[in-house]
């Protein structure tokens, strides 16, 4: 057995054991494809699921306004709210830092590994969600611009 199975085997039994079904699912579907030598739809993932996951996290931060369940009056109620201005604050620096994080991981490929196996341990082990890799990539980045 190659050690890529083996890797992606040890992240399924972790998410399973850690009862983390996004982690188990994903390593599950990876598995899957790597067995069934469906090469061209790891490559296909490999290149396009970053971007995926993006827009269905987005869609899934704005789908409120377009049930209703956040309305205008709830935006500028929110603008006087001083915990909201920080949670606008917090989301921008969050997206920048994911963008730098995007940019970082697209040069950088060694750093991939040091990201992927800290999601994965914060998944496993800290019941985390898994969507802070591109900003773990922005820290590392602003980070590495002060240390050159």
């Amino acid at each position: 057995m190659d050690q890529g199975v083996l890797i992606i085997l040890a992240i399924l039994i972790l998410g399973v054991l850690s009862k983390n079904n996004s982690l188990a699912l994903a390593a599950a579907v990876v598995l899957t494809l790597r067995l069934a030598n469906l090469k061209q739809a790891l490559i296909f993932l490999d290149k396009n699921a970053l971007k995926w996951g993006i827009i269905i996290l987005t869609m899934g931060i704005i789908a409120p306004f377009a049930t209703g369940k956040i309305t205008s009056k709830d935006v500028s109620d929110a603008m006087r709210n001083p915990s909201a201005i920080v949670a606008l604050i917090a989301g921008a620096a969050t997206v920048i830092l994911s963008g730098k994080g995007t940019d970082l991981i697209s040069t950088s490929p060694q750093i991939v590994v040091g990201i992927i196996l800290g999601s994965i341990i914060g998944v496993a082990f800290f019941k985390g969600v898994p969507v802070g890799p591109l900003t773990a990539a922005g820290i590392v980045a602003v980070i590495m611009q002060f240390t050159k």
